[in-house]
C-alpha cells in the first residue's frame, strides 16, 4: 500500500468543500441521499424525491435504489439503464432460486449437471448487473 497517495486523497478530500447532503445516511427505516429517500417494503425498494414529494421508482434491489438516487441527485438520470439492470438481477435470483432447488430434489445426474450450468450463468449474470450498479454509484 502506499501511504504517500492515501495521504494526498486524504488531503484533497479534507480541502474540497464537500456538500454534506450527498453524503448517504439511515434514518429510521429509510437511506436519505440530498432530496431522495429510499424505504424498504414488501414489493422493494421505493425511491422518492422529498422536494418534489413525487414516487421516482420501485426497484428489487438495494444496490439499483441507491445507484438512482445518487445519479438523479447529482443530475445524471440514469433510471431506465439501473432498471434494466435491477430486472436482470430480479429474474436470475428467481431462476438461481428455480434450480437451487431442482438441484436439491432432482435424482437424475444429466438433469443435475445441465441445472449446476444454469446456475452458474444466472450467478453470473446477477454479478456482473450488480458490479454495473456499483460502478454507477461509486464512479
Amino acid at each position: 500500500m502506499n501511504y504517500d497517495n492515501v495521504s494526498v486523497e486524504l488531503n484533497r478530500l479534507i480541502e474540497e468543500n464537500l456538500d454534506p447532503s450527498m453524503f448517504p445516511y439511515c434514518k429510521g427505516n429509510s437511506i436519505r441521499i440530498g432530496s431522495m429517500v429510499i424505504r424498504e417494503n414488501k414489493k422493494g425498494f421505493h425511491i422518492h424525491n422529498i422536494k418534489e414529494k413525487k414516487h421516482i421508482a420501485t426497484t428489487f434491489c438495494k444496490t439499483a435504489a441507491v445507484a438512482i438516487a445518487k445519479n438523479l441527485v447529482q443530475g445524471n438520470n440514469v433510471t431506465s439503464k439501473a432498471m434494466d439492470l435491477d430486472r436482470t438481477i430480479e429474474k436470475n435470483f428467481s431462476d438461481a432460486m428455480f434450480f437451487s432447488h431442482t438441484l436439491r430434489t432432482t435424482n437424475d445426474e444429466m438433469k443435475k449437471e445441465v441445472t449446476e450450468t444454469r446456475l452458474d450463468i444466472a450467478k453470473i449474470r446477477t454479478e456482473d448487473a450488480k458490479r454495473h450498479l456499483d460502478y454507477m454509484i461509486f464512479r
